[in-house]
């Protein structure tokens, strides 16, 4: 065996494949430990790729082996290159759109101080928010506990209590639900900018939220989802505290980081939980768990892109004009991600995929595969890396909203950070023709703008200024 793969090349593809793998987590390991505010809000994109990263190297060094869901083998190669390489321009963009000049200068010589800008009254913007939010939370558990089968305790999957027993407010986390998160998020660590402590209230609702979750019967996905919104706005208070006072903001983020631990560990024993009682009681899987968890793990996570690999890499087989056609023009259900209804079509028996999609599911990936099936093994880098750019823009136009309080802005680009989001980790490129997108991104623009002529009067009218600064006037 160890001369077959001495002879077929097998070593020096594997060395390619662990390679590139290495550099990629290598460079991911470095923003936590050096840049944490960056790693909490890139945790979404790090984390999954980090995830997919690690299974394409497992089926680059193990295959061929058999995908349960694409009933057929996959692996051997050299796919975690490619992918590898694309996870790098992601980081590199991240690095160089939040290098630390830039970030320093978002803070004025008078810091954030939004709050101190405003005049003294009984007004307050988050006991506001948090009013809101706990009603919409308080009225979310009365209408599990109210109109039917809690599914924890019924064995009911996620979806089927979503689609035969959730109420309109079930409906409505399920489409806003990251993006509260991301709310609760940003004014609970807001609080850190101003040297007061975070705004725990918000906390306990996001720790109301993921115990609702689990007892709808949400997993790992769901979790994860909401816990990366949810640090976003915390990462970049922690920078911002850091570029405003570096030695504080060490001290502060330290803290944080230990609170976001612990809670973290909290997370993975309740998503533990979870994953262990879906398989053997909702699904009666208990005595194939090791065969499921290894597929869902080490398999899944990979499978499509290592498709892809095979068709664009290996055989040439790719086509701009048939991809973009499936994407944007007959997906087989417009209103939901095109990208990997295409992927699951030409890699799947039509039939068996379009019955799989019929039933609500689909499978994991997405991005980069979509742009290497539009571009090609060429141009597909060339997509990948204008896809990093946008990102990584994007999140510092994020990062700025926060750190500056612009809060109306922020809660009206929080749509397009989720479509932003998403598509980086699922390559949902469709969401970006529909004109609700559109309209979003016009209406956050004038939001923008206004918000940025009234700050701007607040900021630097003379009664803002004080008697000196008035004096140079």
């Amino acid at each position: 065996m160890t001369a077959f793969w001495l002879a077929s090349g097998f070593l020096f593809d594997a060395l390619l494949s662990v390679s590139a793998v290495a550099v990629a987590l290598a460079a991911s390991l470095w923003i936590a430990i050096r840049r944490p505010g960056l790693a909490l809000i890139s945790f979404f994109f790090l984390f999954a790729f980090t995830w997919r990263l690690v299974s394409v190297l497992y089926i680059d060094l193990f295959g061929p082996l058999f995908s349960d869901q694409l009933e057929r083998d996959i692996g051997l190669g050299v796919s975690a290159v490619p992918i590898g390489i694309s996870q790098g321009f992601v980081i590199v963009a991240l690095l160089f759109s939040f290098r630390p000049q830039r970030v320093r200068q978002l803070i004025g010589a008078d810091g954030p101080g939004l709050a101190s800008r405003l005049p003294s009254g009984r007004f307050s913007l988050p006991d506001l928010a948090f009013w809101v939010a706990a009603l919409f939370v308080i009225a979310l558990w009365a209408e599990l506990l109210v109109r039917g089968p809690i599914p924890l305790f019924a064995g009911l999957e996620r979806f089927d209590y979503t689609r035969l027993h959730g109420g309109s407010l079930h409906h409505r986390l399920m489409d806003w639900g990251p993006m509260l998160a991301f709310q609760l998020g940003v004014f609970f660590a807001v609080p850190l900018l101003r040297d007061t402590s975070s705004d725990w209230r918000f906390g306990a609702l996001f720790g109301a939220l993921i115990l609702y979750l689990f007892l709808a019967g949400h997993r790992f996905s769901s979790f994860y989802l909401y816990a990366s919104f949810f640090v976003m706005p915390i990462g970049a208070v922690l920078l911002g505290r850091q570029a405003t006072s570096p030695s504080q903001g060490k001290m502060v983020s330290k803290k944080m980081l230990r609170y976001l631990s612990v809670a973290a560990a909290a997370l993975c024993v309740l998503t533990a939980i979870a994953v262990i009682y879906s398989y053997i009681v909702v699904r009666g899987e208990g005595g194939q768990l090791l065969s499921k968890l290894t597929q869902r793990i080490l398999v899944q996570q990979g499978e499509m892109w290592w498709m892809t690999y095979e068709r664009v890499f290996l055989h040439d087989n790719w086509s701009s004009s048939i991809a973009a056609y499936k994407l944007f023009v007959d997906p087989f259900d417009p209103s939901r991600n095109s990208t990997m209804q295409f992927l699951m079509e030409v890699g799947l028996p039509l039939e068996r995929a379009h019955y799989i999609l019929a039933l609500g599911s689909s499978y994991t990936g997405g991005w980069p595969e979509v742009l290497f099936e539009l571009g090609g093994p060429i141009g597909g880098f060339i997509l990948v890396a204008l896809s990093a750019i946008a990102f990584s823009e994007f999140m510092f136009l994020m990062m700025r909203c926060v750190v500056q309080e612009r809060f109306a802005t922020c809660f009206f680009l929080t749509p397009i950070l989720f479509a932003v989001s998403i598509n980086v980790v699922s390559g949902m490129v469709n969401s970006f023709v529909q004109i609700t997108f559109l309209i979003k991104v016009a209406v956050a623009l004038v939001v923008y703008v206004t918000e940025d002529r009234w700050r701007s009067n607040l900021f630097f009218s003379p009664t803002a200024l004080g008697p000196e600064k008035k004096a140079m006037l």
